[in-house]
Formats: structure tokens, C-alpha cells, sequence
């Protein structure tokens, strides 16, 4: 079991140091000299998956040397801080970058714009809308607007002045007045947001245009505008292990079922064997597919799974019972495997919805959904296999028999309570499993209170299906 648990560690070490090397690398090659289009689409703003990959591709961008950086957007919005993170990647990158709003970048999208040196709009595409909403999409109260509007206003100025954009225009998006506002040839009324269409964008004010270089029709009129070639355009798409880890993240209830599977056949079999790697390669791919989907899965939930395990097993081969050991860790094993399944996203919006509008149950009640799934799963998988495929050679081959064949002087009667009572000596120290010798037979036996060392006397206590357990003759 110590083995099953270190080399699951050392799996999940080993996946976790190459994801750079590997995983970040997608299909079209390397991005030296080119000019990377990242599309932000309707959904995207909403998930960490999405994040995640931004965040990677951003990283080859300026390690490759590309030549500049694109975002297309057409979006609603999304999450305000995993995009305020993203405002800092994109500010702090040192090649151009542009934003081209084709149809919509509202709210979160605004943002992602402003984050890049120009803005470039189709016509009749829109920007703005950038309020600070719950997850659930409602007004937060007064306190918790005023301190969220307070931080992200403090950022957003920050990367308004380094992008040289005007502040006025990006507050207006983003905070409420108590007055009518006037910006540019548009009228704010007094708690509206501002938003503004390509024209208004576009509008041409003493210092420049309001907030747009300019509305163009396509793709290529912003790359003729820009003097760069259409040759050297490349779009960022997920790797396939990429897209694997986020199919890995939604069918974490199948992997945890499989995974508790197989610890039951490793438990059931002598030595290190199928069972233990068909459990470690499933908790592998769980939790590593979960911390490249953007759930909170990593080296201290993984850690946490481990040492959970241990003290499971510790309970079960080293201390008699079961007591705070074995509690302790199946809670951690339990917690580790839920929380590895949430998403980053939801775990902020938790953190900062403080008019409780979105609570711990909403940020988890996915995950719990795909942890209960997994239990069941397994306990049904393993009511189906001892019920119904006992005799499958597969299983005879590898799993422990509850019974003998004749001669080989060791025999169990499950159904025989009529032993009970009986005393023998422990051929085996009993921690808390062992042998025994029993009016002559050799019986696979359980101590129950307390271990048992080799050679002392031992009485029958108690037996069922689930077999015998006995205890210390001198006890009773």
C-alpha cells in the first residue's frame, strides 16, 4: 500500500514538471515571428479552462518571440478576476498587441480591450457595460460595490495610463455615477455605465480618438493598417492534451470510480499489482487533467490524497479498529478529491461574493455531484464483481480466495457461528489480520481490540460471512 501511495505521488510530480515542456504546446508550431490571434468568444470569459490557455499561450508568446498579439473578441463578459490577472499578462507583455471587437466586448471584454495598446472595431460593434455584478448576475450591495469598484478602479487606471488610453472613458464602463456624465458625444445618465458604439469609439476628441484607432471591416484591414502580413497570421488553439485534460475534468466521477476500483483489487491482491496501477493511472489523469482544465488541483490537494491514504492504511494494517487515523484520513481523502474538481473561477466568486448571493454549496455542489457519482459508482462496480464474476478467470487469478482447496490443511466456514468459543494460538501476530490455529485447523482470523502476538491463546468471538474474528483467550 506505502508503494501504491509514493508512486501515485511521484506520477503526479513527474506530469505536473513536464506541463510546460509538453502540454503547452499546441499543434501549429512555434510562434517566433508570428502574429497570434487569440479569439475570446461568447462562453470563454466564464470558465477557467479558457483562462488557463490564455495564460499558457501568453507565456510562448513572449518566450517565442512573436511578433504581436491579437484579440478578437465577441463577448457578454465574463469573470472580473481571473480577466483582471489577465489585464496585467497582456499589459506587461512586450510585443504589440491589439484588440478587434467583432461583434461585442462587453463588461469583462471591455476590459481584455483596454488591456491592449490599440482597439480597432467593426462597425456597429459595441464596448463598455464593464460594471462589477455577482456570479448570480444581480447589483451587489453598497459596501461590497464600493470595495470591489474601489480595486479593480485602482488596476484598471493603472492599465489605462500604461496603454494611453483615457481614465474617464474606462471609469465611466465601470463605476455608477451620481450625476450625468458627459464622455465624448455620449450622454451617461446619472447610476447608468457607459458603453459605446463604434462610432462613439471612434470619436475624435483633443487628445485623439475617444477610445478606438479605428473601425474597420476585417481581419485583414487591421493587418494592412498595421503594415504586417497576412502570412505570418496564426490562431491559438488548445493542444490535444490540452483538450483531453478538459474532457479528463468532466468525467472525474469515472476516473474516481475506476480509481477506487482499483485500490479494492490492490488491497485484495498480494504484493503490487494490476489493481494498484489501474488506481494510480486513474487518480493520475484525475488530478492532473483537473489542474490543466483550471480546477484547483495541484501538488497540495495531491499531497493531501496521499497522506490520506496512509493513514488509512495505517488504521487498517497498523492500529486495531478504526479510530481517529482512519477518520482523518478518509476526510482528507474525500476533501482532496472534491476540491481538486472546483473550478478556480467559481472558488473567487465564492470568495468575493460577501452579500452571500453565491455561497460554498454553489461553488461546490458540481464537484460533490461528481464525487458522490464516483463512491456509488465503485461500490455498484463492486457489488457487480463479488455478486455475479467470482468465478472469471481474470479474477480468480488475481484476487485472494475466501476458501482453500482441500488439502492444503487450511479451511473457513463463513456460515458456522457453531465455533464461536473455540480457542487456538495465533500462528501469525494478528495486526489486526493473521492465522491461527483453531481445535486443529488453520483459520484466517481478525483480532478485534487489540493485537495479538505470535504463539499467544486465542477464543472465537465472532463469525459471519465477513469471517472470524477472535480475541485473546486470557480477555474473557
Amino acid at each position: 500500500m506505502k508503494r501504491v501511495i509514493f508512486f501515485f505521488l511521484w506520477a503526479v510530480g513527474i506530469l505536473a514538471a513536464e506541463d510546460k515542456k509538453v502540454l503547452g504546446k499546441s499543434e501549429e508550431g512555434s510562434y517566433e515571428g508570428k502574429i497570434v490571434v487569440i479569439k475570446v468568444g461568447e462562453d470563454d470569459l466564464m470558465n477557467g479552462q479558457s483562462f488557463k490557455f490564455w495564460e499558457r499561450t501568453l507565456e510562448r508568446v513572449a518566450e517565442e518571440k512573436a511578433k504581436a498579439v491579437i484579440f478578437e473578441l465577441d463577448t457578454p463578459g465574463g469573470m472580473a478576476f481571473p480577466t483582471k490577472e489577465l489585464m496585467t499578462t497582456i499589459a506587461n507583455l512586450e510585443i504589440p498587441t491589439r484588440a478587434f471587437v467583432n461583434v461585442s466586448a462587453l463588461s469583462a471584454g471591455a476590459l481584455i480591450s483596454v488591456a491592449t495598446d490599440k482597439i480597432y472595431m467593426k462597425p456597429g460593434s459595441v464596448i463598455g457595460s464593464a460594471g462589477i455584478v455577482t456570479g448570480s448576475g444581480v447589483a451587489m450591495d453598497e459596501t461590497m460595490r464600493a470595495k470591489v469598484e474601489s480595486f479593480f478602479d485602482a488596476h484598471v487606471r493603472w492599465i489605462a495610463d500604461k496603454k494611453g488610453h483615457d481614465q474617464d472613458v474606462i471609469r465611466a464602463m465601470m463605476i455608477r455615477r451620481d450625476e450625468d456624465q458627459q464622455i465624448g458625444p455620449v450622454t451617461v445618465e446619472k447610476g447608468g455605465l457607459l458603453a459605446l458604439n463604434s462610432s462613439d469609439a471612434v470619436y475624435v476628441t483633443d487628445e485623439g480618438t475617444l477610445l478606438a484607432a479605428a473601425e474597420i471591416d476585417s481581419m485583414d484591414q487591421l493587418l494592412e493598417i498595421e503594415g504586417w502580413s497576412k502570412d505570418d497570421l496564426l490562431t491559438a488553439t488548445p493542444s490535444g492534451f490540452e483538450q483531453f485534460a478538459w474532457w479528463v475534468a468532466s468525467v472525474s466521477g469515472l476516473l474516481i470510480t475506476v480509481g477506487l476500483f482499483g485500490g479494492y483489487l490492490e488491497f485484495k491482491t498480494p504484493g503490487f499489482g494490476i489493481g494498484g496501477i489501474i488506481s494510480i493511472t486513474a487518480f493520475t489523469v484525475f488530478f492532473f487533467g483537473n489542474y490543466l482544465a483550471g480546477n484547483m488541483a495541484g501538488y497540495e490537494l495531491a499531497a493531501i490524497f496521499g497522506l490520506g491514504l496512509f493513514l488509512i492504511a495505517l488504521e487498517i494494517f497498523v492500529i486495531p479498529g478504526f479510530g481517529i487515523p482512519g477518520i482523518v484520513g478518509l476526510l482528507m481523502v474525500v476533501g482532496s478529491l472534491m476540491f481538486s474538481m472546483v473550478d478556480g473561477v467559481e472558488w473567487q466568486r465564492y470568495q468575493w461574493s460577501g452579500d452571500g448571493s453565491f455561497g460554498i454549496l454553489d461553488a461546490i455542489s458540481g464537484p460533490a455531484l461528481h464525487l458522490g457519482l464516483g463512491i456509488f459508482g465503485s461500490i455498484f462496480l463492486l457489488y457487480l464483481i463479488m455478486t455475479y464474476l467470482p468465478e472469471l478467470p481474470f479474477l480468480k487469478k488475481y484476487l485472494l480466495p475466501t476458501t482453500l482447496t482441500a488439502g492444503t490443511g487450511i479451511e473457513s466456514h463463513p456460515e458456522n457461528s457453531a465455533r464461536v468459543g473455540q480457542t487456538g494460538s495465533a500462528l501469525t501476530d494478528l495486526r489486526p489480520a493473521g492465522k491461527a490455529e483453531i481445535d486443529g485447523e488453520i483459520v484466517d482470523v481478525v483480532a478485534e481490540g487489540e493485537f495479538v502476538s505470535k504463539g499467544e491463546p486465542v477464543r472465537i468471538v465472532k463469525e459471519d460471512g465477513m469471517g472470524v474474528v477472535v480475541k485473546r483467550s486470557l480477555e474473557l
